[in-house]
C-alpha cells in the first residue's frame, strides 16, 4: 500500500480561501481555495501521483486530522455545494467547458439527423421554405 499523504491547510490572505500543502516537503498543493482537500487531490492527480495513494487532511493549528484517508482519486470526484439555508452537500465534482472551444455546452456534440421532416408537426400543410 501506497503511503499516506496529508494536506495541511490554513487559512489564506482571502476570507474563506485556504492553502494547502503537502505534509513534509511543505509544497503548496492548492491555495485561495474554497475546498482544499478535493480541490488538492485534483491537482495531486494531475501532477502524476497514485490515484490509490490514500489523502487525508489537517488544519495547521490542529492535533488530528479532519478525515479519514480515502485514495485520491476517491477525493477528486467530489466537490462541495453550498445550498441555501441548508447544511454542506457533498456532490459529483464536474469540470467546467472549455471556454475557448467552438461548442459551448459541455457535452458532446450529437449527430444531426439526415433529413429534415418538410411538414408542419402541429398541420398536415408543408412547412415553409426560405427562398
Amino acid at each position: 500500500m501506497a503511503e499516506t499523504l496529508r494536506l495541511i491547510v490554513s487559512p489564506d490572505t482571502q476570507p474563506g480561501t485556504f492553502i494547502a500543502r503537502v505534509e513534509g516537503p511543505d509544497e503548496i498543493v492548492v491555495q485561495g481555495t474554497r475546498q482544499p482537500l478535493v480541490d488538492g487531490a485534483r491537482v495531486l492527480l494531475g501532477r502524476s501521483f497514485d490515484p490509490a495513494t490514500p489523502l487525508l487532511m489537517r488544519h495547521a493549528a490542529k492535533a488530528c486530522d479532519s478525515f479519514q484517508p480515502l485514495p485520491i482519486s476517491e477525493w477528486a470526484r467530489w466537490t462541495y455545494k453550498e445550498p441555501d439555508q441548508r447544511a454542506l452537500q457533498w456532490t459529483r465534482w464536474m469540470p467546467f467547458a472549455d471556454i475557448r472551444s467552438v461548442q459551448k455546452s459541455g457535452s458532446v456534440p450529437s449527430a444531426s439527423p439526415e433529413a429534415h421532416l418538410r411538414q408542419n408537426r402541429f398541420h398536415d400543410a408543408p412547412r415553409c421554405e426560405r427562398a
